[in-house]
């Protein structure tokens, strides 16, 4: 990737270069893991398909949730580099674990990648933050780049994955997301000379190392033992999964009011913010339902000589972030040359902006130019186009206010925070497909259900961008910007 070479050597820290990899082939592992796993089971294990999907949700819910244990974990008792290095080395076990032919060992290694994600996950984008000074120009774009290595270690498996296991079968695609891990664990290894690392903050004092670690090893097992207990009854685990959410955040709360200003203020807007960060993502997630479902029943199969099928739509919004990334990476620090890098309130603001504005274009071309019940790829190209923007005006951006705003010892925790609230927007998202049911109609009755929910989309979206406008001065007062509109 030459362009990201070039963004990287020109502005950025040596140490974005590592973490883009290593979070890139961390992601390539698990998606590949993603791509297969529910036809393994359902194959390979003879799981039903309805207990596989309800294994996987459940597999899904605890791995949104182990980010916010696994960052505290991080910022209190082992730091953010110990932390990656044992969740990379969890995942990789873990990888290895479900290969095998084997459904106790199958869950026991579903159990690992849990916990190694818990440890992983939201420590890389914390660990990124401490590249960078307070208010550095340099850290949305190096966010937004490290956004596009995350979106290239998903979107690769979903190319040739299902390919590569027919070829070949099943145990190797798991191996090759092992082998992905094990390669991000080298490029981290690497790179550790180039990237920060803090002395957690204990919250108590080991009478020695050696005691500390046989407790610390001893607390993973329990952590993985009580997963593989959730996952044994995948039909409780959202129930599960709600108390133990309730609970974190009376945790971030008990935080919150422990903090000193103007440690306490900037928590404050970071939460909001994270609120915004939900409604966004909960329109958003349309992509993965309304979205394709609109593309497979009324999407023509052609547009400019060029064909496409109802999956091919989902390439176009990692094409975009891909394409997109190192160009916004770059403004944002030519903007702040001239005093007019947005705040990152104002830039959550753009964000919903956008995501409205590519609703309402998809609502235009489906309410107006559509024809037979049909519309052209075009419309949902330029939707997803200007949606991108906005992702990668709000999320990337968001990840970097996290890495700024949060209390130094409690940045991990709170990257956690972050990821488990778009479990939340995933959650309201589904409600919100509803409101596109297109079960038993016609072509042409679809095409006018699909505008209206359009519409209300947008609607949504530039109601969250309103409200978040409103909140701009009262956030930057909370944060102390001295410069930026």
């Amino acid at each position: 990737m030459p362009f990201f070479k070039k963004a990287v050597s020109e502005r950025q820290p040596k140490g974005l270069s590592f973490l883009f990899f290593t979070e890139l082939w961390e992601r390539f592992g698990f998606y590949t893991l993603q791509t297969i796993v529910i036809l393994y089971m359902s194959s390979d294990l003879d799981i039903s398909y309805e207990t596989s999907y309800l294994l996987y949700g459940a597999f899904s819910s605890l791995i949104y949730l182990s980010p916010v244990l696994g960052g505290y974990i991080a910022d209190r008792f082992i730091s953010l580099r110990m932390s990656i290095l044992l969740g990379a080395l969890l995942l990789l076990v873990g990888y290895v674990m479900v290969a095998l032919s084997s459904l106790p060992l199958f869950l026991v290694g579903l159990s690992v990648i849990v916990v190694g994600n818990g440890l992983f996950k939201p420590n890389i984008p914390a660990m990124l933050g401490g590249l960078y000074k307070e208010q550095d120009p340099r850290r949305d774009g190096g966010y937004t780049l490290l956004y596009m290595g995350i979106n290239v270690g998903a979107f690769l498996p979903y190319l040739f994955a299902d390919k590569f296991v027919e070829a070949v079968g099943w145990h190797m695609g798991f191996l090759l997301a092992a082998v992905s891990m094990l390669l991000g664990m080298i490029i981290f290894i690497l790179g550790r000379p180039s990237l920060p690392d803090k002395k957690p903050k204990f919250l108590f004092k080991a009478k020695s190392k050696l005691l500390f670690g046989i407790t610390f090893c001893l607390g993973i097992l329990v952590a993985i033992a009580v997963v593989n207990l959730l996952l044994k009854f995948p039909a409780k685990t959202d129930d599960n999964l709600v108390v133990a959410s309730a609970f974190i955040m009376g945790l971030v709360i008990f935080f919150l009011l422990k903090q000193k200003n103007p440690e306490r203020k900037k928590m404050l807007a970071a939460l909001i913010l994270i609120v915004v960060s939900v409604g966004f993502w909960a329109v958003y997630n349309q992509t993965y339902t309304t979205l394709l479902s609109f593309a497979e029943t009324n999407m023509e199969s052609s547009w400019l000589g060029f064909t496409f099928s109802s999956s091919a739509s989902q390439y176009f919004n990692p094409f975009f972030i891909i394409f997109l990334s190192p160009i916004l990476s770059k403004l944002w620090i030519h903007l702040d040359e001239r005093n007019l890098n947005p705040s990152t309130p104002l830039k959550f603001t753009l964000g919903a902006l956008f995501m409205a504005l590519g609703f309402f274009l998809l609502a235009i071309g489906v309410r107006f130019f559509g024809n037979a019940g049909l519309c052209s790829p075009g419309w949902l190209i330029g939707s997803f186009f200007l949606q991108t923007i906005g992702e990668l005006l709000l999320t990337p951006v968001g990840l970097a206010m996290i890495s700024e705003l949060s209390p130094p010892n409690l940045v991990g925790m709170m990257m956690g925070v972050w990821f488990l609230t778009q479990f939340a927007a995933y959650a309201i998202g589904g409600g919100l497909a509803r409101v596109a049911n297109v079960v038993d109609v016609s072509a042409i009755q679809s095409l006018g259900i699909y505008s209206h929910a359009f519409f209300i989309y947008g609607g949504m979206s530039l109601i969250l961008a309103i409200a978040s406008f409103l909140l701009i001065p009262y956030l930057k007062g909370l944060i102390g910007y001295s410069k930026e509109v």
